[in-house]
């Protein structure tokens, strides 16, 4: 039991019952790619943990925006939206506004479905601007800059100046911020009351029943599921929240509707206990899986095999730093034509294209190499 002065305040409900779970050391940023070997990454403490109170998993003091802001305009990132066309058909029979339904999305992540609202319900739609809305001038800043920018101040401003939404669009943003509890503050200044608020963030049920640490990122500082993404709202004093959840095959798209009025202050502690159970058998499995992945590549290495990862991603990024894999990989294959020639932040090494699998498997067949294998992640 963690005395109360290791405890931090929790993200979620605000109470000082977050423990820490895993220290994961000194790690770099994962979309800094090296132009060289030599160069050093830039690094920075990462640690996870739970509340107790509301179960919800979180990164213990994230790294600043400015660190986490991305270097390369290239790197991007993209969203399931399979289930999008679902989604805006359910919200629009949600709604009972008269005349032209109006529709808010507050980051680029919301463009495809404020789309969707245009043609399947003739809706008047706005994007909020990072320039000229926010004031952010850096064309490479993204979710880690909004997240502190969009403040109350800020978004009451805008109010005055915007119609406030029928339906506001946040996706994949509530994860990203730094203060959740403030963030969604800031959020229902530009809805109108009894508006709706559309909350869109990873289901992290998978990964954390499936033990796969990699997906701990610096990016992302809360992990939800849907009973700790509705204990969220109800802990701000918002109840009757719609969740919903999409399938996909590596994280499920979980979904918050929320009407934007206030009426409970009752704080709920529902499946409290089985989040609890499910963060700290993920946390307690990560030496074991470390050791198990080390021993498995350190067989290869004695039988003089040579092993390559393919994919040079967050997650890969994350799998060899996390566990401590770099002395076991000759390199990482991806094709991606701006990391190629690059390096892995924090191990140094190599991204390689595929067409050196054509050369290796060439001199698989003659013999000329014997003891080769890759890793997927």
């Amino acid at each position: 039991m963690a005395n109360n002065s290791d405890l931090k305040v929790c993200l979620g409900c605000g109470e000082k019952s977050v423990r820490l779970l895993v220290d994961l050391g000194d790690q770099p940023t994962s979309n800094y790619f090296l132009a060289d070997n030599d160069e050093l990454s830039e690094m920075h403490s990462m640690t996870f943990g739970v509340c107790s109170k509301c179960g919800l998993g979180q990164l213990l003091d994230p790294i600043a925006p400015e660190a986490v802001r991305s270097r390369f305009e290239w790197l991007t990132y993209n969203e399931p939206e399979g289930h999008l066309d679902n989604l805006v058909e359910v919200l629009i029979g949600k709604v009972s506004s008269q005349g032209t339904l109006r529709v808010h999305g507050v980051t680029y992540k919301d463009e495809s479905t404020l789309e969707r609202f245009k043609s399947m319900a003739g809706a008047d739609t706005y994007l909020l601007d990072q320039q000229t809305d926010m004031g952010i001038i850096d064309p490479l800043a993204s979710l880690e800059t909004i997240q502190r920018e969009l403040t109350s101040d800020l978004t009451k401003e805008l109010a005055n100046k915007l119609q406030c939404a029928d339906i506001l669009l946040v996706r994949h943003i509530l994860e990203h911020a730094h203060d959740p509890r403030t963030f969604f503050e800031a959020c229902r200044n530009l809805c109108k009351p009894d508006g709706l608020m559309v909350f869109e963030v990873p289901d992290c049920r998978k990964i954390l029943d499936g033990h796969d640490h990699c997906f701990l990122w610096e990016e992302h500082i809360s992990y939800f599921t849907p009973a700790t993404l509705k204990s969220f709202f109800e802990n701000q004093g918002f109840s009757g929240v719609d969740i919903s959840i999409y399938p996909y095959p590596m994280e499920d798209s979980l979904i918050a509707i929320v009407r934007n009025s206030q009426d409970s202050n009752s704080k709920s502690d529902s499946e409290v206990e089985n989040e609890l159970d499910r963060i700290s058998a993920f946390a307690s499995s990560f030496s074991v899986r470390s050791d198990k992945i080390r021993s498995y590549l350190q067989t290869l290495q004695d039988d003089g095999k040579k092993v390559a990862l393919f994919g040079a991603g967050h997650l890969a990024v994350k799998f060899i730093n996390f566990y401590g894999l770099s002395s076991y990989l000759i390199g990482v294959v991806d094709d991606n034509p701006n990391k190629l020639g690059r390096y892995m932040p924090g191990s140094g090494i190599p991204i390689i294209g595929s067409e050196n699998l054509k050369s290796i498997y060439h001199q698989i067949l003659s013999n000329k190499i014997k003891n080769t294998a890759f890793l997927l992640r």
